[in-house]
């Protein structure tokens, strides 16, 4: 009988063992399979398009000022699928998702001003309209790539769109996160604002972003260097030059 117990104890040390060996190397595949945090990534990349668009805006050559508003067309080009955009043609005022996309957005628009800045929120964006328009720098088009960070009620958006103007074509990029908080309420509202304004056109970033998981960073909002470029061509694609 004591020699049963002993193979007993014996055989539930052993299974104990084993056990404990399959607990380390599931723990060890999840340490080394596990994703590494890209959020440092992240931040370096809107720190460094931050100094570039302010070196770009400190530079006085190719000055707004010099191209009055509305006198250069857009000129797509069929051999490199670069738009020769004036630099007092086309806008943007945008948060951190269009700062991320900046340098792949400029690859394709390349004299665009862009005004981007991390939690930046609608309720801003007049404000910027109006230095913008003072530095001679407010285009004949402007995209408004705001939404991220908080709703607004359509009585701020229309305050933005009445102080563009009636003769502005006015591209209003909708607001996409995995785990967003509110985000259909703010794209409701920005389709209302569209709605009510006919210069004004929504871009369905919501609808393509959801397709595509991969073109994301961990935080879901966020664009990764693909996803950048993605970014970048669908809102090209969507607007009229």
């Amino acid at each position: 009988m004591k020699k049963k117990n002993n193979h007993f104890m014996n055989t539930l040390k052993s299974f104990g063992s084993a056990l404990l060996v399959i607990a380390i190397l599931i723990a060890a595949y999840g340490i080394y399979h596990a994703p590494t945090s890209d959020a440092s990534q992240l931040k370096a990349e809107l720190e460094q398009n931050e100094r570039e668009l302010a070196r770009e805006e400190a530079t006085p050559a190719n000055s707004p000022k010099d191209t009055p508003a509305g006198t250069a067309a857009a000129t797509p080009s069929s051999t490199t699928g670069v738009s020769d955009i004036s630099q007092s043609s086309l806008s943007v005022i945008g948060d951190s998702v269009f700062l991320g996309a900046a340098p792949a957005f400029k690859k394709l628009c390349k004299n665009a001003v862009i005004d981007a800045k991390v939690s930046r929120q609608v309720v801003q964006a007049l404000d910027v309209a109006k230095s913008m328009d003072k530095k001679g720098k407010l285009g004949d088009t402007v995209i408004i790539a705001l939404g991220t960070n908080g709703n607004f009620n359509s009585a701020t958006g229309q305050e933005l769109i009445n102080y563009l103007g009636a003769d502005r074509s006015i591209y209003w990029i909708d607001a996409y996160g995995r785990d967003l908080p509110g985000a259909k309420d703010v794209n409701n509202t920005i389709r209302r604002v569209a709605k009510a304004n006919k210069n004004v056109h929504v871009i369905a970033w919501s609808k393509e972003g959801s397709k595509h998981p991969d073109w994301f960073y961990q935080d879901g909002i966020h664009l990764n260097i693909t996803g950048q470029k993605k970014f970048a061509k669908f809102v090209q694609k969507n607007m009229i030059f």
